[in-house]
């Protein structure tokens, strides 16, 4: 299966990884993106139906949700395509 970032969703992967690298050594922004894409493909499954976000948002647009280490992200798997739409810290939702 396909996984794909909508411009949301990699613009705040890459300021995560930003974030990241200024926090700790230089290149654990790049491992961090190589776990979550690790993570997303465990989860990028066509024979699998995820249940539906519980914030309002999310649950409007039909996109399920998934956490990583406190991050949730939002997608929907479209066909052969696991789409994310958004990367956001679970503490900031509703």
């Amino acid at each position: 299966m396909i996984i794909s970032l909508q411009p949301a969703a990699e613009e705040a992967m890459f300021e995560i990884a930003e974030f990241i690298n200024a926090v700790h050594t230089d290149g654990a922004g790049a491992r961090w993106i190589d776990k979550l894409t690790a993570f997303l493909k465990s989860y990028a499954k066509s024979d699998v139906q995820y249940v539906l976000c519980r914030n309002e948002d999310f649950l409007n647009a039909k996109l399920s949700c998934i956490t990583f280490n406190g991050w949730v992200i939002a997608f929907k798997i479209m066909e052969d395509e696991f789409v994310v739409f958004h990367i956001v810290r679970g503490d900031l939702l509703q």
